[in-house]
C-alpha cells in the first residue's frame, strides 16, 4: 500500500481551483501532459510528473472519484499496491486519441482504421464559452442565443485532408511507430506518435485548398439555450454535443457555457437569499410606519413596527432567488435591513431643539 503523506493535493498538480468545470479539468491535463509526457520529454523527472498528473486527472475527471476526493481526501480514494488503481494514460498516442482522435495538434484530427490496426471512435474535445446575463434575467431564467466557433470537418475535401491520399509508410498506417534507444539498461523500445503523419496514419500529397491538408474548418454556430431560473455568477451549463467535430464519424464533444451574472445595485444575493437596505426616519423608528420596498417581484408595501432598532432585520419568506435544486419549486428568503437616519441636533430648528430637550428632561 503507497504512502498518501508526500502526495500533493490533485487540484495543486493540475493548477486549477475546486470549481474547476469538467472543460478546466480536461484542458489543465492537456497542456501539462503534452509538457510532461516520457514520450516527449527526455527529463529524468519526467516519468513521475506525468505520473502524478495522470493520477490527478483521472480522479478528478470521473465524478464519484472526485466527489469523494473533495469529501474524504486521499482517504476516500482506492489506492491499489504501486500506486493509483484508477488506470490511466500509458502512452502520449492515448492522450491524442483522447483529445484529437489519435493525431497530435490541429493536423491532427482523424480516426478512420488504417493498416489494419483499429481506432477507437474519435471524441471530439470540448468547447468553452461565456455568456452574460442580468441579474433579474439569472433570478427567473431566460432564453439566450448562443454564438461560438468550432471545428468541423472540411466540406470541400470531406473531411479527407485533399485528394491522393496514401498510407504513410513509415508506420504502415498505423499512426505509431517504435523507437529503440541505448541506455544503460541495454536497448529499450517506446511505441510514440508516428513523427512523419503525426498520428493520422495517412500523407495527403494533394492538400486540400481550404482546410491546408488539416482536415478540418473552423465555423460559426449558434445555439438556443434555456437558462434555468436561480443560475449564480461562474456557474456552468453543460449543452451536449455541441463541441469540437475531428471526424464525420466522430463523437462530438461538449459545449460549457459559463455564465456571468451582472450585478443589480439594489440587492447583494448569498446563494438563494437576497439582501437589501432601507432607509427610514427616527421618527417613522419611534412610531412606526409603512413603506415601500423594491423585490424581485416588483414594489412591495411593508409595515415598520413602533420602536425598530437601527440594523434591525426583516425576512420576507419565498421572495428571494428561486433554488436550482428543487427546480424553482422553492425560493430563498428576502431579509431588509432596516437603517435609520438620525439628524444633527445642530442642523436642528429652534423648536425642535426645544422638543428635543424638553423630550430628554422628562425620561
Amino acid at each position: 500500500m503507497s504512502s498518501n503523506k508526500n502526495k500533493r493535493d490533485y487540484y495543486e498538480v493540475l493548477g486549477i481551483d475546486k470549481s474547476a468545470s469538467d472543460a478546466d479539468i480536461k484542458r489543465a491535463f492537456r497542456k501539462l501532459a503534452m509538457k510532461w509526457h516520457p514520450d516527449k520529454n527526455k527529463a529524468p523527472e519526467a516519468q513521475e510528473k506525468f505520473k502524478e498528473i495522470n493520477e490527478a486527472y483521472m480522479v478528478l475527471s470521473d465524478g464519484d472519484k472526485r466527489a469523494k476526493y473533495d469529501r474524504f481526501g486521499f482517504n476516500g480514494l482506492d489506492f491499489g499496491e504501486g500506486g493509483f488503481s484508477g488506470g490511466g494514460f500509458s502512452s502520449f498516442s492515448d492522450i491524442m486519441d483522447m483529445f484529437f482522435g489519435g493525431m497530435g495538434g490541429m493536423g491532427g484530427f482523424g480516426g478512420r482504421q488504417s493498416g489494419g490496426r483499429r481506432r477507437r471512435q474519435v471524441h471530439g474535445e470540448d468547447i468553452e464559452t461565456t455568456v452574460s446575463i442580468d441579474f433579474m434575467e439569472a433570478v427567473f431564467g431566460v432564453k439566450k442565443e448562443i454564438e461560438y466557433s468550432r471545428y468541423e470537418p472540411c466540406g470541400t475535401c470531406d473531411g479527407k485532408g485533399g485528394k491522393n491520399v496514401q498510407k504513410c509508410t513509415t508506420c504502415n498506417g498505423s499512426g505509431q511507430e517504435t523507437r529503440t534507444t541505448r541506455s544503460l539498461l541495454g536497448l529499450m523500445q517506446q511505441v510514440v506518435t508516428c513523427s512523419r503523419c503525426n498520428g493520422s496514419g495517412e500523407i495527403v500529397k494533394t492538400p486540400c485548398k481550404v482546410c491546408k491538408g488539416r482536415k478540418v474548418v473552423s465555423k460559426k454556430n449558434k445555439t438556443s439555450i434555456d437558462i434555468p431560473a436561480g443560475v449564480d455568477n461562474d456557474m456552468h451549463l453543460k449543452v451536449q454535443g455541441h463541441g469540437q467535430i475531428p471526424t464525420k464519424d466522430a463523437i462530438p464533444g461538449d459545449l460549457y457555457i459559463r455564465i456571468r451574472v451582472k450585478k443589480d445595485g439594489r440587492f447583494n444575493r448569498e446563494g438563494s437569499d437576497l439582501f437589501s437596505d432601507v432607509n427610514i426616519s427616527f421618527i417613522e423608528a419611534i412610531k412606526g410606519c409603512e413603506t415601500t420596498i423594491e423585490t424581485v417581484d416588483g414594489p412591495k408595501k411593508i409595515k415598520i413596527p413602533a420602536g425598530t432598532q437601527p440594523e434591525t432585520t426583516m425576512r420576507l419568506r419565498n421572495k428571494g432567488i428561486p433554488d436550482l435544486n428543487t427546480r424553482g419549486k422553492t425560493r430563498g428568503n428576502h431579509f431588509i435591513n432596516i437603517k435609520i437616519t438620525i439628524p444633527k441636533y445642530s442642523d436642528l430648528s429652534k423648536d425642535q431643539k426645544h422638543l428635543i430637550d424638553n423630550y430628554e428632561k422628562s425620561i
